[in-house]
C-alpha cells in the first residue's frame, strides 16, 4: 500500500514537472508572456516590442510547385519546392496573383543559375530563400510601385 502511494506521488510530480517545463519552454508561465515588462528598478532591462498584429499577415501560395533541373550535377538531378509568400500590405495578395507570371519568370531565371551543391546545406537554402524574396520584391516594386513582400517560406523542398 505504501509503495502504491509513493509511486502515485512520484508520477504526479513527474507530470507536474513536465507540464511546468513545457510551459517554461513555450514562455507561457506568468511573467514570461509578450505583455510582461521588466522590473522598473532594472536599468539594463529593455521592454519587449509590442506584438505584431497576427491578423495583418496573409500567406499566398505560389502554385504550381517550382521544378529546376541540374543536368550536369552529380549531387542531384532536380529540385522541386513549394513557396508561400507573406504579405502585410493591403492589396498585395491580389498583386501577387495578378503578376504571378512575371514573378514566376523572375524566379525561373534566378533558379536556372543555381547549383545543386550550393543548396545542400541549410545556409545554401537560406541564401536561396532570401534571393527569392528579393526577386519577388523587385518584381512587385517594378510592376506596382510597392515591394509588398514581408517574407517567403519553403513549404516543401525536395532534391533528388
Amino acid at each position: 500500500m505504501k509503495r502504491t502511494i509513493i509511486i502515485s506521488i512520484v508520477v504526479v510530480l513527474i507530470v507536474a514537472g513536465s507540464i511546468a517545463g513545457t510551459l517554461f519552454a513555450l514562455g507561457q508561465l506568468p511573467g514570461q508572456g509578450p505583455d510582461s515588462t521588466p522590473p522598473a528598478d532594472d536599468p539594463d532591462a529593455v521592454a519587449p516590442p509590442p506584438p505584431a498584429d497576427p491578423g495583418a499577415t496573409t500567406y499566398v501560395s505560389l502554385d504550381p510547385p517550382f521544378t529546376v533541373s541540374f543536368p550536369d550535377s552529380e549531387v542531384a538531378q532536380y529540385l522541386q519546392f513549394n513557396l508561400d509568400v507573406a504579405v502585410q500590405v493591403k492589396g498585395a495578395e491580389e498583386a501577387i496573383k495578378i503578376h504571378g507570371p512575371a514573378i514566376r519568370n523572375g524566379l525561373v531565371m534566378l533558379l536556372s543559375g543555381q547549383h545543386a551543391q550550393d543548396l545542400q546545406s541549410r545556409e545554401g537554402k537560406e541564401r536561396l530563400r532570401i534571393q527569392i524574396r528579393d526577386e519577388i520584391r523587385d518584381t512587385l516594386s517594378r510592376l506596382t510601385g510597392k515591394p509588398s513582400v514581408v517574407e517567403v517560406f519553403f513549404t516543401s523542398f525536395l532534391m533528388q
